[in-house]
């Protein structure tokens, strides 16, 4: 993770066990403080690390078969972490939030190889709406969710 103090660009390890920090994205939360999505090459799975103020907390957020790639990262008004991402196992887009108590991993598309290349973005509500790339017939994807 690098970021500029104003002086000079700070950098710093996040997660160095095994091969990580693939298909990362970044989120800053209402204090200023890192949220990262990445894809654990190492485990083929999804993780999330965020900064405390103190150190990093690092989770793996989905670890069924080979998920994690291309994730995008969005915050909502309370800071919760929204992920969208590919599940290369199944060839699903995927989509996975944090309830304030357990993360909830869902498929969302799941129509041939569909999935990669995600934008997500939460509307004013809080709902998540991702574009994805549909690999099968080279298509431009949209979906909003209605699941929160």
């Amino acid at each position: 993770y690098a970021y500029f103090d104003g002086t000079t660009w700070q950098i710093e390890a996040v997660d160095t066990v095994g091969t990580v920090g693939e298909y990362t994205s970044l989120a800053l939360d209402a204090a200023g403080r890192p949220h990262i999505s990445y894809y654990d090459t190492s485990n083929q799975d999804l993780k999330y690390a965020y900064f405390d103020g103190t150190t990093w907390q690092i989770e793996a957020v989905d670890t069924v078969g080979t998920v994690g790639e291309y994730t995008s990262l969005a915050l909502d008004a309370a800071g919760r972490p929204h992920i969208s991402y590919y599940d290369t196992s199944n060839q699903d887009l995927k989509y996975a939030y944090f309830d304030g108590t357990t993360w909830q991993i869902e498929a969302v598309d799941t129509t041939e190889d569909v999935g990669r290349f995600t934008s997500l973005a939460l509307d004013a509500a809080g709902r998540p709406h991702i574009s994805y790339y549909d690999y099968i017939n080279r298509d431009l994807r949209y979906t909003q969710l209605d699941c929160l």
